[in-house]
Order: C-alpha cells, then structure tokens, then sequence
C-alpha cells in the first residue's frame, strides 16, 4: 500500500468538504455493514477509516453552523479594535481638555478669591467712611466749643509757670497756719507778689484741686481722713512735701489716718523714749519701711538730724546715711518718717521747722462743721 497515506489523511484538507461530498457518502453510511464491528472483521485499518470518514462528515455538518459565527466574530473584533482605538484617540484628546479646563479652574478660583477679597475690603472701607462721616456730622457742633477749650488751654499753659509756683509756695511754707490764714496768705500775698512781678498765675486759683485727683481724695477718705478742706490740704503737704512732715494733731485724727494708709507698708511705730528707738530707726532706714514717732514734744533727738537734712552719700548703687555718732546705716528711697505732737500750740525754734515741714491739724469750729456736714 501507500506509505503516505496516513499523513494524507492527517493532513486531509476537511474545509474542502462540501455538501455534495457529504451526499456522495451517505449512501455509504447507510449500509448494514459500515459500521466498525463489521470493519473490524476486515482489518483494523478499516475500522480507524470508517471512523475518520463518518467524524469528517460530522465535522462539515459542525462547521456549516460554525464557521459563520466564528467569521461574524472575526468582523466583531475587528470592529472592536477600530471602537477601542477610537476611543482612545478620544480620551486622550479630553485629558488634554480636562487638563487645560483644570488650569482654567484654579485661575478661576484664584480670581474669585482676590475678587472676594477685594470686595470684602471695599465694604470695610466703605462700614470706616460711613462711620467717619457719622462721628464727623456729629462732632461738627463741637467745633467752637473745641476752638474755646483749645485757647483756654494754651491760655493754662501760659499761667502754669505761676501756679506751680503758688503750689509749691503753699505746700512749703503754708503748713504751720490754720485755713483762714492759708487762704490770705494765697489770695493776698502769693498771687500778690506773682503779679507784681508780670508772672502769669490764675486769678483766685484752687490749690487743692490743682494739686490732687479727686479720686486720691476719695482714697484718704476711705483710709480715715476727714473730708473738710483744711484736712484735704493737710493731706497734700504730708504726701507732697520734700521734707518729712511733723504733725501738730491735739485730736488724734492724722495720726489715725497715717497709721491707716501705711498699714500696708508695716509702718514701725515708735516713740523717742523707746528704749530700741534706735534700732527701729536704723531698721526702717536699711528696709525703706516707714516709720512714726508719737507724741513728740518741741524738739527731737539730735540723732536724727542727719535724716532730716538728708545728708544722703551715694557710693555705688547703694545710699547710706552718717548719724551724728558717725555710724554709717544704709538708706532705702522708700524710707519715710511722719512725726506727731498732741501738744495744742507747740513752740517750735526756726531751725526745727526748716528740717521738717510742721503741719497744724487741729480741728477747728469750722472744720468740725465741715467734717459733720461732710458725712
């Protein structure tokens, strides 16, 4: 036989088949005895090509339903690509777009913040000149009484020479005298000589006012002095003075206004009979605590002249005092020293009252009243 003929039929071209081929056979198939019991009775070759031959009829019989889905699958991949592409070529065209509208919408953004921002600051602007021409409508009747005070003002400048003078003239020297006194030597004397002299001073000047806040005053108050005007000018010159007060007080009453206002200051009290007078004297003096000497008679003990003329030796930053034995003690700024006497009328030399500044706060009639009325 033919040594190919098993390659033949392997390499058999089974799409050439057609339905004719197929009709050719079927006679064939039909026979009783082509069937592969009966070909196995030839020879085994005969049963393999009975086999092949009714599986390549059933192969045209399969590809005749096949082979058109599997071209209408071909042409619906190839429509596929050509879509895939399409679409391709379009998302990258809109992700150029959407990349150039993103860049669009930031500078929107922007644009609408700065635009935001703008109007925002045109409305506060807007809110202040609205405000401004309100406070300026509602100022412009203040306009002469301004133009008045100003020129008052400059005309109180012009004359503070002279009542700072007055002020300083009635807390030095005016201490020792009662109200009526005080209030002559002022008007007559002081304002007097100003004048003569071509220094501008106010005419009838309120040295009281002049020289303390009326809320000070309310604070002397609530610390227990009286609230009469002989006892507010006693006040001032305690508070006021350079030198250290010594008070003419038969009543007690600045004695217990003193002692009340420096309870905070753990103020010493002492007397001079005091046995350790002179280590509270030295100990106020190094601590800057103040310190008060009750019931003082016309003189003091010459210990504390020094102090009371103020014969302060800087060396450094430290400031330190020689007593009259020679001894050195350190001396605080914050140091104070109050004197009082319960003598009535206490003679004293001139030498005593240009150490200290001797303040009369004897209760008089009239300032008895005044405190009465006060309360």
């Amino acid at each position: 036989g033919d040594s190919q003929f098993l390659a033949k039929l392997i390499a058999f071209p089974k799409e050439r088949i057609n339905d004719e081929t197929c009709e050719l056979l079927a006679p064939y198939f039909a026979t009783p005895d082509f069937n592969p019991e009966d070909a196995a009775k030839a020879s085994n070759a005969a049963v393999g090509l009975c086999g092949w031959a009714q599986a390549m009829v059933t192969y045209h019989e399969v590809a005749k339903v096949v082979d058109p889905k599997i071209m209408m699958l071909r042409a619906a991949e190839a429509e596929l690509a050509a879509a895939n592409k399409e679409k391709q070529t379009a998302e990258d065209a809109l992700a150029v777009v959407q990349s150039k509208l993103d860049a669009m919408q930031t500078k929107f953004e922007f644009a609408m913040g700065e635009k935001k921002k703008l109007e925002d600051d045109a409305t506060a602007t807007q809110y202040r000149m609205d405000a401004a021409s309100t406070l300026i409508n509602a100022l412009a009747g203040e306009e002469v009484r301004w133009t008045e005070q100003s020129k008052q003002f400059d005309l109180q400048i012009q004359r503070l020479t002279g009542d700072c003078a007055m002020a300083s003239s009635f807390v030095s020297y005016l201490g020792p005298f009662n109200k009526e006194f005080r209030d002559l030597l002022c008007t007559r004397d002081f304002y007097g000589d100003l004048f003569s002299r071509g220094i501008p001073v106010t005419e009838n000047l309120d040295v009281t006012r002049f020289l303390v806040e009326e809320s000070e005053i309310g604070e002397w108050n609530l610390q227990g002095l009286p609230m009469d005007e002989l006892s507010i000018q006693n006040g001032i010159m305690t508070t006021r003075a350079t030198r250290y007060p010594v008070l003419v007080d038969p009543q007690g009453q600045g004695l217990a206004w003193i002692k009340k206002r420096e309870e905070v200051n753990a103020m010493k009290t002492t007397t001079l009979g005091d046995k350790n007078f002179r280590n509270h004297l030295e100990d106020c003096m190094s601590f800057g605590k103040p310190m008060l000497i009750e019931n003082i008679e016309e003189t003091l003990d010459p210990i504390l002249d020094p102090i009371l003329e103020k014969r302060i030796v800087r060396k450094g930053k430290n400031a330190i005092i020689v007593l009259s034995d020679g001894k050195e003690v350190d001396f605080s700024d914050s140091f104070a020293l109050y004197c009082t006497s319960r003598l009535p009328n206490p003679h004293y030399s001139p030498e005593f009252s240009a150490k200290t500044l001797v303040i009369d706060f004897t209760v008089t009639m009239v300032g008895l009243e005044d405190q009465l009325l006060g309360k």
